[in-house]
């Protein structure tokens, strides 16, 4: 073997080594990363059409708070879904994906809405507001984006890496989430101040 192929073993059996060891950690950070770079970069958009004058870092820190509480949660669900339904055939991936989306989906949407609207300290009444208006949209983008994803998760890779590719692919979702979020609620306020204006 080659001094390159050997490296290449030894540092692939110390990256799964790593992860073993540290695969909760790993599995939470990583959802948080990953959900502020989608932030991040929903903020890039929002200032080149000129809807923030910079960065709000506060903004991202929250989404990094709820993104280690999702992680914590998809780690727990994925591993006793996995333990309960261990089988790959279609019946099986069938009902983990139906799960996966009637439970899984949208605890994670109330988490989300309503962990960042206690975050940024709105009234109950506000983050109800909130949950209804934008629930179904983003269960919706959620199914489009997670049914095609778990199914090839469910079938193809091992379980212990089952949270790190949906991460891995929820980035262009995670911008998404940071849209419905904040740019939603900025573009609806300033039709509602051109509606304003007009009226005036």
């Amino acid at each position: 073997m080659s001094a390159g192929r050997r490296i290449c073993a030894v540092m692939t059996r110390t990256a799964v080594y790593v992860f073993d060891k540290y695969h909760f950690t790993i599995n939470t950070f990583s959802g948080s990363a990953i959900m502020c770079v989608g932030d991040i970069a929903q903020q890039n958009v929002e200032r080149y059409h000129g809807l923030s004058d910079g960065y709000d870092w506060s903004r991202t820190a929250r989404i990094a708070v709820i993104g280690s509480i999702l992680g914590s949660v998809q780690h727990i669900f994925y591993r006793s879904l996995d333990k309960r339904y261990p089988a790959r055939d279609a019946f099986t991936i069938a009902k983990k994906i139906f799960i996966d989306q009637t439970v899984c989906t949208p605890l994670n949407i109330a988490l989300f809405i309503y962990g960042l609207g206690f975050l940024e300290q709105k009234t109950l009444t506000e983050i109800n507001e909130e949950f209804k208006d934008k629930c179904a949209m983003i269960f919706l983008v959620d199914c489009a984006v997670f049914v095609p994803t778990q199914y090839i998760n469910f079938k193809f890779l091992d379980p212990k890496y089952r949270l790190l590719f949906t991460n891995m692919v929820s980035i262009m979702y995670d911008t998404f989430l940071s849209y419905i979020k904040y740019t939603h609620d900025i573009l609806k306020l300033m039709e509602r101040q051109n509606n304003n204006n007009n009226t005036n």
